[in-house]
């Protein structure tokens, strides 16, 4: 009896150790494909997911999650480098993410007026000691994703207008939620030493 315990043990602190090393990847890509690809089988045949589809011109929620990662290879030479990647099968939607990267470029003042899209996709809650979210103001800024969740919302129900100083749009909130959605479940996004 006692064997088999110590064996329990031994095999939960090797699976532990071997778990501990993917999550320092977060999710990439595939974890954010795999969350679109939820949404887009929950949605199919609704109505919410023919008006996505439409705001989206057809764009899945599985590619559509990936893209706040990939607008921040703009950050290089610029959106309107002619090196630069497009969207050109959606291009309402090309446009409406370049004007949402111009709005929101990379900064790395975080006591700018204006914000970085970077800091849209985390919170920094301290976890050493343990804080909840509203306990205290390091780590959280009026432009940290628990934050942009609900200026997405407010957006699409038509309570922020589309034409924001942010420049976030009805398709630019649906792609923005696709991929907030998996950010604030990583523990890499929400908390920091």
């Amino acid at each position: 009896m006692k064997f088999a315990s110590h064996r329990v043990a031994l095999s939960t602190i090797i699976l532990s150790t071997l778990g501990l090393a993917a999550p320092l990847y977060a999710y990439g890509s595939l974890g954010h494909e795999i969350v679109g690809a939820i949404a887009d089988e929950r949605l199919a045949n609704t109505v919410t997911g023919t008006k996505i589809r439409a705001l989206l011109d057809g764009l899945s929620l599985e590619k559509a999650g990936v893209m706040p990662d990939e607008i921040k290879g703009w950050d290089k030479n610029g959106v309107d480098d002619p090196k630069s990647f497009h969207y050109a099968r959606y291009p309402k939607v090309d446009k409406q993410l370049r004007d949402f990267w111009r709005a929101n470029q990379q900064i790395d003042n975080m006591n700018s007026a204006v914000p970085s899209h970077h800091w849209f996709h985390y919170a920094d809650v301290p976890v050493l000691p343990a804080q909840k979210y509203g306990e205290g103001r390091v780590g959280r800024s009026k432009w940290d994703i628990v934050h942009m969740i609900p200026y997405c919302l407010q957006v699409l129900q038509g309570r922020v207008p589309e034409q924001n100083e942010r420049k976030i749009t009805k398709p630019v909130a649906i792609i923005l939620l696709a991929h907030y959605v998996a950010d604030i479940h990583q523990p890499l996004h929400v908390g920091t030493e």
